[in-house]
């Protein structure tokens, strides 16, 4: 019911970011993927050769990340929107064009770039910003479009590869984002000057705040009235060094694992069609887990829930090591979809949180660009555990403990004294 009461309160402005969530897929890995067969025989590269070129794309767009990210604080949103709608499509039409190596890679960058990197962090920004007391909810309504993405997407371009080639398909992909994505994104928002503008400096809003709520999330006294000053920042912080691989293990994890899900398959002799049809199961475990977790976190908060969320992936990962009956394939991915859903809303949820509204930009994007990373890494870090001669049983072992650890450094990281937020009053008991 709430959240169809938060629907009905902001209908434009929640379609906004599910608009950005759902257009992200045009870069995201699991759309790219579709065309990789039709581009590498076009350019004449190996499956190895693709692979190396995009795991290094991905790298420096992630290093690129936090620079560009952080301009979305300084900008009315709109105008950030379009340019990177704008640079979307024009990796589109790059993709589309290319006829060597140096222009796929001039491409992949761009479309990595917009697609995965600034589309996604439009929508999170941006939701998580303008809501404050259902902001839980609202991220879990702006993620719905990627699971939305990729329902509908996938067999659709598949079908207009068939018909018109992959150039056609990727060139109209740029079309759509021009023709239908940019001026729906114009009319939802164009009148709401509330949500585009830039959030004020946080020293402006303590100077100009007359009597400040000590529940809101911009307060700038404590309790007590005495004001919060000399701060440290996020990212001088042990707190955010005991989180920060709480934040990239999902990516690592399960990108590997699903990278090489074939190897998983024949070490444990089922079937590969059982791990297609656990994607199905992902996707709609991933969207429950995303719609469960608003609630959870407008109720006792993103920081309180955060330590907690990998367990459903680690028992699906023990399921995993422990089984070969092929159903349990099914039981593996919904568990892990629980994750990714809980891990969509609680990585932004957890940053207005941490810092002022005016610094949610800068830090979501360097937040960010360590799961991309980190989601680069993981099939090379597995694949070296492959050529060492380790055990499929083993890597999953060490991945479970390497979980448990994390987790344990993340409770742990929410000790007192850790991390006081600066212009960020503690909430009453």
């Amino acid at each position: 019911m709430q959240f169809l009461i938060l629907l009905r309160e902001a209908p434009r402005q929640l379609a906004f970011g599910a608009l950005h969530s759902f257009g992200s897929s045009f870069g995201q890995t699991f759309l790219v993927a579709l065309f990789v067969p039709f581009i590498s025989a076009s350019l004449a590269l190996n499956e190895t050769e693709f692979a190396n070129i995009y795991a290094g794309i991905t790298i420096a767009s992630a290093l690129c990340l936090p620079v560009v990210g952080r301009w979305i604080d300084k900008v009315d949103i709109l105008s950030y929107s379009l340019a990177t709608m704008a640079l979307l499509a024009l990796g589109c039409v790059l993709i589309a064009a290319s006829d060597n190596v140096w222009m796929l890679i001039a491409a992949l960058f761009v479309l990595r770039l917009a697609g995965q990197g600034l589309m996604t962090h439009v929508s999170m920004t941006g939701i998580a910003r303008y809501f404050s007391r259902n902001r839980g909810r609202a991220l879990a309504i702006a993620s719905f479009g990627f699971p939305l993405a990729e329902a509908i997407l996938p067999a659709t371009l598949l079908a207009l590869i068939a018909a018109f080639g992959w150039r056609y398909t990727y060139a109209g992909s740029a079309a759509f984002i021009l023709i239908i994505l940019l001026p729906v994104a114009i009319w939802l928002i164009r009148s709401d000057a509330k949500f585009r503008k830039a959030p004020a400096k946080s020293n402006e809003s303590a100077n100009t705040a007359a009597a400040p709520d000590p529940n809101s999330a911009e307060s700038t006294e404590s309790p007590s009235g005495t004001p919060k000053t000399d701060h440290p920042r996020l990212f001088k912080s042990l707190y955010v060094w005991f989180c920060m691989p709480m934040l990239a293990a999902p990516p690592l994890i399960m990108t590997a694992l699903f990278f090489h899900q074939g190897a998983i398959s024949n070490h444990k002799g089922i079937d590969l069609g059982w791990f297609a049809a656990g994607f199905t199961v992902f996707a709609i475990t991933s969207v429950l887990g995303a719609f469960g977790s608003g609630p959870l976190i407008d109720k006792h908060s993103a920081r309180r829930l955060f330590p907690w969320h990998l367990i459903p992936m680690m028992a699906g990962i023990a399921i995993l090591a422990l089984t070969t009956v092929p159903w349990a394939i099914l039981i593996y991915m919904g568990l892990v979809g629980v994750t990714t859903g809980f891990a969509t809303t609680l990585r932004t949820a957890i940053i207005p949180e941490l810092v002022p509204l005016d610094e949610i930009g800068a830090v979501r994007s360097t937040l960010t660009a360590v799961m991309v990373l980190a989601s680069a890494m993981g099939p090379a870090i597995y694949g070296w555990m492959f050529a060492a001669n380790i055990s499929i049983a083993m890597m999953l072992l060490m991945t479970l403990i390497a979980s448990l650890i994390v987790s344990v450094g993340s409770w742990f990281s929410e000790r007192p004294g850790f991390y006081v937020p600066p212009n960020i009053a503690p909430k009453e008991s």
